[in-house]
């Protein structure tokens, strides 16, 4: 019952497509818009039996047909008409079914030849029942062939248009998924990159208290005091390894071949503009980015440039939130052999004292006025140790208070081609 529900359906607004029509050839005789939906509903939806749907049309529209003309007064040769309509339907439907939906594998121009043929025939057995097989001309089977021809082809052009609508929601679907990945990609592998140079740390912390113990031992202090430093030395080494886990299982889903793989500058700052300005209207921010690429070339490590880029462009945001009109620039060229980004803005500025302390660790200007909670500070930091150690750029700041900020990052052309490992 489930199955036949949607084909009803479909047969319902066939026959109510079919009562769009004009007479041809001899009275009773219409050209309607039935088979041009009938197919289409056919195309779109293969479970759809041709049949059984033609069989449900071939009922309903004669009857809604026949129901009309009856309220009009119109009595004269009403059986013979829905008679004709009931055949034009039964035998489209049984053509259609042999000439393309029993076929396994078929292509838009078996839907077109099929759809040519079964509208020809039809209509031919309609019209010849109607003329009573007397009078029929060669004229009139050339015409019928000519709307037959004149209605595959409105529905392989609507059959194009939807199929080229699909494409183009699949296409920016897919555009929209891409850029998030390289999005999250770069967020990952940034983070790959500073958990491991965390790592050291973590073991050095672990080499320190393991010499405290040592040298405990040597002194002769109390055995808890030992124990303790033992412990502290086998605590770190557990958390090492459950961080080298985790940077394993990290590298593992996102580096791969990644890394070896060259970017566009202009297709990684179209992902970045996308990016930056769905913050920016997700936020109800008053302001206007302005990207402007003087210079096209490739860049090697994009994910490591992405997160540079992004964290000078959000930084800026963050100095214009309550900037009635904010603006941002962002430049890029490549001038005797350097790759050069330069990022600037029309926000608070940075004081002068505190420009030489921007890239220390946890140094922050920015806090929340409600809750006093001060920012971690720690992306000015990434962006500069990405720019030294994987590119070996330099990185300079221009800063007015109340004025706004330039950051420029310069990196050798050759670096920025070449793949680090």
């Amino acid at each position: 019952m489930k199955k036949l529900r949607p084909m009803v359906i479909a047969a319902v607004c066939v026959s109510l497509a079919s009562q769009i029509n004009f007479d041809i050839f001899v009275p009773g005789f219409m050209i309607s818009l039935a088979p041009i939906i009938f197919t289409l509903m056919l195309y779109i939806n293969r479970d759809f039996n041709p049949i059984i749907v033609s069989f449900f049309a071939g009922i309903m529209s004669p009857l809604y047909r026949g129901l009309i003309i009856y309220l009009s007064g119109t009595f004269d040769n009403v059986l013979e008409i829905i008679y004709a309509d009931m055949l034009f339907y039964f035998s489209f439907g049984i053509f259609f079914y042999f000439l393309y939906w029993n076929r396994p594998k078929t292509t838009i121009t078996n839907f077109f030849a099929a759809t040519v043929i079964s509208d020809s025939f039809a209509n031919m057995i309609e019209v010849s029942v109607m003329l009573r097989f007397t009078n029929i001309k060669y004229e009139i089977f050339q015409t019928l062939i000519i709307i037959a021809f004149i209605r595959a082809t409105i529905s392989v052009c609507i059959i194009l248009l939807l199929n080229y609508y699909k494409f183009l929601l699949r296409r920016q679907e897919h555009e929209e998924r891409y850029r998030e990945l390289v999005m999250i990609t770069s967020n990952v592998k940034s983070e790959i990159y500073f958990m491991n140079k965390n790592n050291i740390h973590i073991e050095n912390v672990m080499k320190k208290a393991y010499l405290l113990y040592k040298e405990l031992s040597k002194e002769g202090y109390p055995v808890n005091l030992k124990e303790m430093s033992l412990d502290v030395a086998k605590d770190v080494h557990e958390i090492k390894k459950g961080y080298i886990n985790i940077i394993r299982g990290l590298e593992g889903q996102f580096n791969g071949n990644t890394g070896n793989i060259q970017m566009n500058i202009k297709d990684l700052i179209s992902i970045m503009n996308d990016d930056v300005k769905e913050y920016i209207r997700g936020n109800k921010l008053k302001i206007f980015v302005d990207f402007a690429i003087v210079d096209n070339f490739n860049v090697a490590n994009h994910y490591y440039l992405l997160t540079v880029i992004r964290n000078l462009i959000y930084n800026s945001i963050e100095a214009l939130e309550n900037k009635k009109n904010g603006y941002i620039f962002v430049k890029i060229q490549n001038k005797n052999g350097e790759c050069i980004f330069t990022v600037s803005d029309n926000g608070a500025g940075i004081k002068e004292k505190d420009i030489a302390y921007i890239f220390n660790p946890g140094f922050s200007t920015k806090f929340n006025k409600n809750t006093g909670d001060i920012c971690r500070g720690i992306g000015m930091t990434h962006v500069k140790d990405i720019v030294n150690e994987v590119f070996g750029g330099t990185i300079e700041v221009k800063s007015n208070a109340g004025v706004g900020t330039e950051i420029t990052v310069k990196i050798d052309e050759r670096r920025m081609v070449a793949i680090s490992q």
